[in-house]
């Protein structure tokens, strides 16, 4: 791994906990002056637009500006986390290879969906509470969509590692 790239990786890597840690972590962190007990939408594998407005509605009128914030910072956590999982992928499938190109082709498909996610979600919270159910549905499965490729792209990477513990090369 040559200087640049282990550079990449590490900010990168470094990135992907300062972001979780001002989303999560912090005092101030959007999750923490929302509450232990908010859920953000998008950590459910799928909600129906009634769910999502439900959650608009439990944030109240100070939580709002804090889900904004949350899913803002969420950009820099994807950018962050889909560099890594390129990474994962040159170091487990092996640059060059067909396998490689499909994990990266996976991160990649899924920080788009993140991103149409969460430009969705900042849509409907902006016209809040104006009600956008066709809107509301659509962000329900892309969130289903962004977490089955999540799923898929880790599917890959467990079998290559339980391949490579047993010396079996794909």
């Amino acid at each position: 791994m040559n200087i640049l790239l282990l550079t990449g990786v590490l900010v990168s890597g470094i990135g992907l906990v300062v972001f979780y840690y001002l989303m999560i972590l912090a005092k101030t962190s959007p999750q923490k002056r929302l509450g232990e007990t908010f859920k953000m939408p998008d950590v459910r594998l799928h909600y129906a637009p009634d769910v999502l407005y439900q959650a608009f509605d439990q944030a109240g009128e100070a939580g709002r500006p804090e889900m904004r914030r949350y899913w803002m910072y969420d950009f820099g956590l994807m950018a962050c986390l889909t560099a890594v999982m390129i990474a994962v992928s040159a170091n487990v499938a092996g640059r060059g290879t067909w396998l490689y190109a499909l994990m990266v082709s996976l991160s990649v498909l899924r920080t788009a969906v993140d991103v149409a996610e969460d430009l969705l979600f900042l849509s409907l919270l902006k016209r809040y509470p104006a009600r956008r159910n066709g809107a509301a549905r659509l962000a329900g499965m892309v969130t289903t969509l962004k977490h089955a490729l999540l799923i898929t792209w880790l599917l890959p990477l467990f079998a290559k590692l339980v391949l490579a513990a047993f010396n079996i090369k794909i």
